[in-house]
Order: C-alpha cells, then structure tokens, then sequence
C-alpha cells in the first residue's frame, strides 16, 4: 500500500484568539461521545487565514493496485528534505547504517510517544469537563506540536536509504517492523482525540482552529517518510520466502498507517473549510 502523498509542513501564521470559557452541552468527542456527526450548524466564523483553501487530492495506492483517492479541502505541501543527497536521489548506504538509522528513529518515537500520549489524555480530560477551556485546549495542542516537531525533525532520514535485499536479515526487518508498529500506534491515539475535536461547538473550533490544523500537518508529515521507507522495503523483500511473514507484517501496518491519515483528513477537512482555513 503506497501512501503517494509525502509529507506537509505548514508554518503557522496569526495569534490564537480569545474566549471564555464555554459550555460542553455534548458528551466527550475525544471519548467518541456522542453520535458521528458534527456541530457545524454554527454561523462561519472569520479568522486571520493561515493556508489557502485549495482542495489537494491525496492518492493512496496498494500493492494489489487499488487506489483511493481523498479530496479534502486542506493545504498541502507535498515538499519533503531528503538529508541524504543534494538533489533527493538515493544514497548508498550499507545495510548496518540502514539498521542505526532505523534504531535511531524507533528511539525519538519511544522517547517522544510519553509526552505526546500525556497531551492527548490533557485534551480528553479537557473535553470531559461540563465546561470546555478553549483557551486551556488551544495550550495543549500547542505543546502537542512541540513534540510532534521533534518526530518530523528525525523522520526524512528515512528518506534515500537503499535497501539491499542481499543484506538484509529477520532481525533487520524485525526493527523496521518494530518503527511502523510504533508509529501506527501512536498516530492511532493522536486520530482518536483528533477526531474527536470536531465535533466542538464553532466557538471553541474557531479559538483552536489554528493550531490543530498544524498538529494534523505534522502528523501527515511524520507519517509520509516512514509509509515511504517500509514501502521500500516490501517492494525489495517481497520475494524473499524466509522473511515473507515479517514482511507482510510491515505492509499491514502501512495499511493502518493510510487508514489513519485518511480518516483523520475526512472528519478535520469540513472543519478548517468551516473555519477558512
């Protein structure tokens, strides 16, 4: 499964506005409260616009080449630094600096993942209230970028790297499997509270409007390398018998890892529409 789509990084533009705090008259959205709909009943609320509103449509192709394709009114960019060469081609590089490359990756997720799960149960525990802070809400999905910052900073290493299916062994394939099982499950809780958040009454949605379309930025960004990086790899293992299982592994996960950012795109995408972002 092929996520077409590499990464975005948007800087964010415009100060977060202010607002009392308001009344929570739906059950916690980052509890899956409620049912699937949205409050967009709400008039449009005008905020400081910090991206164009052009639609982009993201592909996301599988092995079995199937292809769905998801128009969302959201700005993307598509640009991702690939550290590894000047002009973005592949480098070689041996397979045991693939393996520490990966190793050094799977450490910022693990070193990185507690935070980030402390500021998703923060947001769940702010939704919960009878009364929602927005301004408290807005200061959490600002901490949340942080972090997520440090994840997009390392993850383009991933980019370029040569896989050498003459080299690679189960314990390599092991610690690439290891990286996209991390990731998908912490994009996984990051899609759930995410999600959540909108179905906010417009109030609130317009006071963190901003900073969660940069939080969804990051995490499309985080994820592009990494879905890119085991697609290589599938592509070059595929046919080798005694690492067939460990590699269809990977590919899974890559599913989960699209499924993720697709859903996640679907339900924000009317959001920042409502909001002009």
């Amino acid at each position: 499964m092929k996520f077409l789509s590499t990464a975005l990084a948007a800087v964010m533009a415009g100060s977060a506005m202010a607002a009392p705090v308001l009344e929570n008259t739906t059950s916690c959205p980052c509890n899956n409260g409620g049912d699937d709909g949205y409050d967009v009943d709400a008039p449009t609320v005008d905020l400081p616009t910090a991206y164009s509103t052009t639609a982009v449509t993201i592909s996301t192709a599988t092995t079995v080449a199937t292809t769905v394709a998801t128009t969302v009114p959201i700005s993307l960019n598509t640009s991702v630094p690939v550290p590894n060469g000047d002009d973005g081609a592949d480098v070689d590089v041996d397979t045991a600096d693939v393996v520490v490359v990966v190793k050094t990756v799977v450490a910022t997720v693990v070193d990185v993942e507690a935070k980030v799960k402390g500021h998703l149960d923060l947001i769940a525990q702010i939704c919960a209230g009878a009364d929602i802070d927005a301004q408290a809400l807005l200061k959490v999905l600002v901490d949340l970028k942080v972090d997520l910052q440090v994840l997009l900073d390392l993850v383009p290493k991933l980019n370029g790297l040569v896989i050498d299916a003459n080299a690679l062994v189960a314990a390599d394939v092991q610690v690439i499997l290891d990286l996209v099982v991390r990731v998908e499950a912490l994009i996984a809780e990051i899609q759930t509270v995410l999600a959540g958040l909108a179905k906010l009454k417009a109030e609130i949605l317009a006071v963190i409007g901003v900073e969660l379309h940069a939080c969804l930025d990051l995490v499309v960004s985080i994820v592009g390398p990494v879905v890119n990086f085991a697609l290589a790899v599938v592509a070059k293992l595929s046919a080798i018998v005694e690492l067939k299982v460990l590699v269809g592994q990977v590919s899974a996960v890559v599913g989960k890892l699209n499924a993720h950012i697709s859903a996640l795109l679907h339900v924000l995408g009317p959001v920042f529409k409502l909001l002009h972002l």
